[in-house]
């Protein structure tokens, strides 16, 4: 059973019924096309290697993926045994081909198990390989991790690991009997991903206009080269699968969605193509990263709903040309003021007069409705949160105006009735009318002879403070610039402020400040707060409850202050264990303020609180890179490294 699943088996002749749905003469034998050698085997492990190896002659189950895609590739990186995050693909990407089938005596299922294994890594190297139970030992495994056609992929952490599916991996480690380094245990369900089927593979780039675009399942030239004689087979279906490699549909066992003659699974688009319409370009709807979300929560009985926090977020982010822009707003001092900013004029009076008896205003409390009841802040008030720096000042603002984040304007005070207004740039075309008595104002600026400009938060930034979604958006930049790593990346979106429900019901499950949503069709919740205070066992219970509603594999819990200012209560809410990684995480802005880095082995969540010097300097950076970005035209690292070369030594 072992060779026939690495080996396969050719028939003593085809089957002519087969053959004639093929549009091929029914006598046809092997002989016709082939030179076919039946051979007898001996039955070892070596001699099951030799035959693997060989390049004299091809085995009848590479014969039938010649020129096929397969599913598998493992990981070509470089890995690491700490386990920062739950990964439950680790294993078979560490893995690759290389993976030993321990095979019960006449066990069926080990024997497909060995059978898939081969068919999703191709088929093309000695391993995966199958070892009967009763002839397992360290020695034998030893001797496999040494064999010359072992796949070298990457750096790994092991290189070889065991499986099986009549085993379980206590079963397997008794079946040893001794820890052999740089060999793992691991079960078949993280073994085996069958992954996309056997095709014919192409890549294409394809333009897109909302969501929208064109593809041809079979070129004219690949259609006419295998159509030449014709249709192949009166049988033959074909069906064209699209998976779109930086918006990928998620995977998970319990994620398929039909759409009329389609279907969306296994991370990809599927569909049948008539054999008339192959060479034709057909249009191809891709869903968005929170239709994806939303379809797999319909599909496990809930529902996803955006909160207020979420919306103003959005509308936010819809102005930025990336997530990673919010990253010019992380800048303690910057915050705060902008925080006061959003509060009402002559907030910062009753604030003092609380202060004065012993009490504490919350500027979020106070925020203006509309933009008219906000303050206005100079030039040399942003100076000041921004290292006294004009340069960086002045490329802040306009950044700032740029996103639609600040408004620039000045006041005005009519001559008739001493009334204030004040009018942002963009909104002065004379003739300007006073507010206060209605009169046109023949000469606005008086005898002025230069006007100061002043500003104001937008809309769009004001509501964002009104909802108390600035966490919100620090968190997700963190998030996306650590687990967003290009077609690599862990996630497929990250939602601020969604709502979850039981389908069809009114009940609220939970809120997400941010929903984080992965490729393997995991859901992450987020909560955040303003201070550390926030986090009251009942907050903490919530946001437990709703991680074990989406049975997700983690959570997050982040702070908008520094580690210095949090008691130990606070980093004790992390959960990590060195085999899985966190199942809670904990943030504070010594990491959101911060540019994050994930290197080899370390750990880009680990609690460690900033002195004041280390954030002093953190602020002082942010300001050389504002002031940079003015020296360099724009910011980017192309400029820096041929701007700055390095020191010779």
């Amino acid at each position: 059973m072992i060779y026939a699943a690495c080996l396969g088996l050719l028939p003593e002749r085809p089957n002519p019924d087969l053959l004639d749905s093929h549009n091929l003469i029914p006598e046809t034998k092997y002989e016709d096309l082939i030179r076919v050698e039946r051979v007898k085997t001996e039955g070892s492990l070596n001699d099951l290697l030799r035959r693997l190896n060989s390049r004299d002659a091809i085995s009848p189950r590479k014969l039938s993926m010649l020129w096929l895609a397969y599913g598998n590739s493992g990981s070509t990186s470089i890995r690491t045994a700490k386990v920062t995050l739950p990964n439950p693909g680790f294993a078979r990407f560490d893995a690759g081909p290389n993976v030993v089938v321990i095979c019960s005596p006449d066990n069926i299922h080990d024997t497909a198990l060995l059978w898939n294994l081969r068919g999703a890594n191709g088929d093309s190297t000695p391993l995966p390989i199958g070892i009967p139970s009763s002839e397992v030992t360290p020695d034998l495994l030893r001797q496999l991790m040494h064999e010359p056609g072992l796949s070298r992929n990457g750096f790994p952490v092991n290189d070889l690991y065991v499986t099986s599916a009549s085993l379980s991996k206590a079963e397997i480690c008794t079946l040893i009997g001794e820890d052999i380094s740089r060999v793992g245990i691991a079960s078949y369900e993280e073994m085996l991903h069958l992954g996309y089927p056997g095709t014919l593979s192409r890549n294409e780039v394809l333009v897109w206009n909302k969501g929208e675009t064109q593809f041809v399942p079979l070129p004219p030239d690949a259609h006419r080269s295998l159509f030449v004689h014709g249709v192949m087979s009166r049988t033959a279906t074909m069906y064209a699968d699209v998976c779109v490699l930086d918006s990928p549909f998620p995977e998970g066992p319990d994620v398929r969605a039909s759409m009329l003659s389609a279907v969306f699974a296994a991370g990809e688009y599927s569909t049948n193509v008539a054999h008339s319409k192959r060479a034709e370009a057909r249009s191809l709807s891709w869903p968005s990263s929170l239709l994806m979300a939303r379809t797999v929560a319909s599909r496990r009985g809930f529902e996803l709903q955006e909160s207020e926090p979420g919306r103003a977020a959005r509308v936010l982010l819809a102005g930025l040309s990336s997530l990673s822009e919010i990253g010019n707003l992380a800048h303690a001092p910057l915050l705060q003021m902008l925080e006061e900013m959003a509060a009402r004029q002559g907030f910062g009076w009753y604030k003092n007069r609380l202060r004065n008896i012993g009490l504490k205003a919350d500027p979020i409390e106070s925020v203006g409705p509309t933009t008219d009841e906000l303050p206005e802040k100079t030039f040399n008030e942003f100076k000041k949160s921004l290292g006294n720096s004009d340069k960086a000042t002045k490329s802040w603002l306009l950044w700032a105006e740029k996103s639609h984040l600040i408004l620039k304007g000045f006041q005005l005070v009519c001559d008739a009735c001493d009334a204030k207004q004040w009018l942002p740039v963009a909104g002065f075309a004379p003739p300007i009318v006073c507010r206060g008595c209605a009169r046109e104002m023949p000469a606005p600026f008086g005898d002025r002879t230069n006007v100061e400009f002043r500003y104001r938060l937008s809309e769009r930034l004001r509501r964002v403070y009104e909802q108390d979604a600035m966490g919100h958006l620090l968190v997700a930049r963190y998030l996306y610039l650590i687990l967003e790593a290009g077609r690599k990346g862990r996630l497929i979106g990250l939602h601020p402020g969604m709502e979850v429900r039981e389908k069809g019901q009114g009940k609220l499950e939970g809120e997400a400040d941010v929903l984080l949503f992965t490729r393997t069709a995991e859901f992450i919740p987020v909560e955040v707060k303003r201070t550390f205070s926030g986090f009251t066992e009942r907050e903490i219970g919530k946001l437990d409850h709703l991680a074990s509603f989406l049975k997700s594999p983690w959570s997050l819990l982040a702070s908008c202050q520094y580690g210095k200012d949090a008691g130990e209560e606070f980093e004790e809410l992390s959960k990590h264990s060195a085999i899985e990684g966190y199942s809670r995480v904990v943030l504070s802005y010594d990491k959101l303020l911060g540019r994050p880095f994930w290197a080899i082995n370390s750990d880009p969540f680990e609690w460690n609180p900033l002195s004041l010097d280390e954030i002093k300097k953190r602020e002082q950076q942010f300001v050389r890179n504002l002031i940079d970005r003015v020296d360099n035209g724009r910011e980017n690292w192309m400029a820096k490294e041929l701007l700055n070369p390095p020191r010779r030594v």
